[in-house]
């Protein structure tokens, strides 16, 4: 290239690849002197590194990483595009038998590909997604070249370029096909979403609660062992909350009295160490846990067990097929494809991974070997808590903001994120973080609540580490390139920050149980982009926010994006054409409406586009937005407002206020009038529900579970009698 400045690159794969890829494309420099390849992800580099160097387009997928780097591209858009162009290429260099780049012709060989006169076995959406995405690497790589570079540089990377093909993607109906298949899936799997989003939210909190009173009756029991020298195993019981009206057993253990309890299943060296308390099972490496033996109801009748137990029982929780025999493989598979994860491109799937020590998985190897050896169920306390605490904060803000996960995960405990804005003598918070295709923070509104599950999540951390200050951290997530300096991030645990397969796997823990169908029977498993589908969905149709609002509380670029994400789903649509019906059947002065004049048309434009001022106090609850008002100052039911259980007396109010307009319109013979007011009362009610689920998770939050020893049971099992 033309560049005389002698300094090189200082990735280390520059001198990996000396003699594998081409020197001058690694030498690469942008419009700021920077070099290219030091940009790029390391994830990315070990990818072209494992998958890529024994093919002749390896520079190609180099200049294509470098370009998208640049353009601020996150990891894992990078990762896909080079995979899918990766792969797509090997299959039709197989199948027609071609040795290098210049035998390919996009025309000719890509052409008869993706017309189905080769591998005609591949999906339309297969087909559809690679030719997009080579559609996006010639353009957007040619396009880079020409706007950025020299003249001479442009000629000699004229070779690293993908040729332009002569069709496009009107030449084939399967890509039209595979969009409107995935637009339906997705749409059908948000109409089973957005009613349940409150239902959603209260649960996460419900199952919280409840995992906190275990861990808070699991220390207690372990604290009165050790300070009274109780003999291990101990059995114990609580009650739970009268909502629940349960009681449940448990049996404490520690590692040395499980071997010594099942002396039969271990050697007589390991039964040797463990009463000696040697080595694993010496004082410093000893770990307590948890059995689980049965829940009984307050009428002496067995009842449903811990929502997680089932998970425990199918053994589902982590990589699976690397632990547990052949032979149960399939039975695991119908038991996640019931819950809706299906068994995709021939991969076992794994929606109960964690890829995080620590984090529902146990972190102790002898807990994982002899968890079997038990008739009740053993818990990890620890695992199960952290996760379901990573897992309600996300769960929290994805469902309140509509935020992407990789937002979420920029939250950090510094004052730059963390925003709190005291108005009119209340405090009210936000974060900030850099949305998707954007370099610079932008503000998200978040409520009270979220920032009390934010400072649970703190205290959590401050004990985990032992320390007054939560651990800075280098950022390692998508566009980690726009995060340079480390910071306390809230998501971390055990010295590495936590990615986003790790809370997949902890909301799907939290939540699971929860039914959600699409209409046709199918069920739905809960991701985190769904999430902010239905959110989006619900403030568009419920709410009628016009799509503009919508888009900046999304943090959304392209309308047209919106647009998708906040299409009527089949439910609504049904409902609308009903609401429609009982319109047509009503008296409307059509007339009035078209010929209103100009002046009042712009007096209604002007009333439209006042602004509410963020943290107002309103009808129910906060207005968290400081966006042209998106309902017109109609804050029942309204989504950019959140509701507050101190001000359910409003509602009250409006229930009641709603009924004697309703009665006062009828007598006036104006049916529109009495729909609003009824309208009204519905969406009064719909809040107050709301409000009531918020008051119980809260008030459940406050409930300490009293222990009770069961000596006999204890006894017995000193004496070696089981009493499961």
């Amino acid at each position: 290239m033309n560049k005389t400045k002698v300094q090189m690159p200082i990735t280390k794969w520059h001198q990996i690849w000396f003699d594998k890829m081409d020197m001058k494309l690694m030498c690469l420099q942008n419009s700021r002197d920077e070099f290219l390849i030091d940009k790029i992800d390391e994830r990315i580099m070990k990818y072209l590194h494992n998958n890529s160097l024994d093919f002749d387009w390896r520079n190609h997928l180099l200049l294509i990483a470098m370009i998208e780097t640049d353009s601020n591209k996150a990891f894992k858009t990078i990762k896909n595009h080079l995979s899918i162009l990766n792969a797509r290429l090997k299959d039709i260099f197989k199948v027609f038998s071609l040795i290098n780049l210049s035998d390919f012709d996009v025309d000719i060989h890509f052409y008869k590909y993706l017309k189905g006169e080769v591998l005609p076995n591949d999906s339309y959406n297969k087909k559809s997604i690679s030719l997009r995405y080579y559609n996006a690497a010639s353009y957007d790589t040619n396009k880079w070249v020409l706007s950025t570079l020299s003249i001479e540089e442009q000629e000699y990377l004229k070779k690293y370029l993908f040729k332009y093909p002569s069709f496009d993607s009107r030449d084939f109906t399967f890509t039209k096909l595979a969009i409107e298949n995935a637009q339906t899936i997705r749409k059908d799997e948000t109409d089973a979403v957005v009613p349940n989003l409150p239902a959603i939210r209260a649960e996460a909190n419900f199952r919280w609660n409840q995992m906190n009173r275990i861990r808070d009756a699991f220390q207690k029991q372990i604290n009165k062992v050790e300070t009274e020298s109780i003999a291990l195993p101990s059995e114990f019981y609580y009650d739970e909350p009268d909502r629940i009206g349960k009681r449940f057993y448990f049996r404490l253990w520690d590692k040395p009295s499980f071997v010594l309890s099942h002396h039969t299943e271990f050697s007589d060296t390991v039964i040797k160490y463990a009463r000696e308390r040697k080595l694993t099972y010496s004082v410093e490496n000893n770990a307590y846990f948890l059995e689980f033996i049965r829940s009984q109801s307050n009428d002496a009748c067995e009842s449903e067990d811990l929502w997680f137990n089932e998970l425990i029982k199918k053994n589902v929780l982590g990589n699976w097929n690397r632990t547990r025999p052949l032979q149960e493989h399939e039975s695991i598979l119908n038991f996640l494809s019931n819950w809706g994860y299906k068994n995709d491109n021939g991969k076992y799937p794994m929606p109960f991974g964690s890829q995080h020590k620590g984090i529902l998985l146990s972190s102790t190897p002898f807990f994982s070997l002899h968890k079997d050896k038990v008739k009740g169920l053993l818990i990890d306390v620890e695992p199960f808590y952290v996760a379901c605490k990573f897992g309600l904060l996300a769960i929290d803000i994805l469902t309140t903001t509509g935020a992407r996960i990789s937002e979420v995960l920029q939250i950090n405990n510094t004052k730059e994120c963390i925003q709190a804005k005291k108005v009119k003598d209340r405090l009210h918070f936000s974060f900030k973080a850099i949305p998707k295709g954007r370099d610079t923070l932008e503000e998200f509104y978040i409520s009270k609540q979220t920032m009390n599950i934010i400072q649970t999540v703190v205290k959590m951390l401050k004990e985990h580490y032992d320390t007054q200050n939560i651990p800075s951290l280098q950022y390692n997530g998508e566009r980690n390139c726009l995060f340079s300096q480390s910071k306390p991030y809230y998501f971390q645990y055990k010295g590495k920050l936590i990615k986003k397969e790790t809370i997949y796997g902890c909301i799907r823990f939290l939540l699971h149980g929860i039914v959600l169908e699409t209409q046709d029977g199918q069920p739905v498993k809960i991701k985190t982009h769904l999430l902010r589908h239905a959110f989006a969905t619900e403030a568009v149709q419920r709410q009628k926010m016009p799509i503009d609002i919508v888009a900046e509380m999304l943090h959304q670029k392209d309308l047209n994006v919106t647009g998708y994400y906040s299409a009527p789903t089949p439910t609504q649509i049904a409902e609308s054409i009903g609401e429609l019906h009982d319109v047509i059947s009503s008296y409307v002065d059509i007339d009035d409406a078209y010929l209103r004049n100009g002046e009042k048309l712009q007096k209604e434009l002007d009333n439209y586009m006042g602004k509410v001022g963020v943290f107002n106090k309103v009808l129910g609850g906060t207005c968290v937005t400081d966006y042209v008002c998106p309902t017109k100052m109609q804050c029942l039911g309204c989504k950019a407002k959140i509701p507050e259980p101190d001000q359910e007396d409003e509602l009250f109010e409006v229930i009641k206020l709603s009924k004697d307009m309703e009665k006062r319109f009828k007598q006036l013979g104006l049916e529109v009038e009495v729909r609003k007011a009824k309208e009204m009362a519905k969406q009064a009610k719909i809040e107050l529900r709301e409000i009531d689920l918020i008051k119980k998770y809260r008030e459940e939050r406050q409930y300490e579970p009293t222990i009770q020893q069961n000596t006999f049971r204890s006894s017995m099992v000193r004496k070696g009698t089981s009493s499961t």
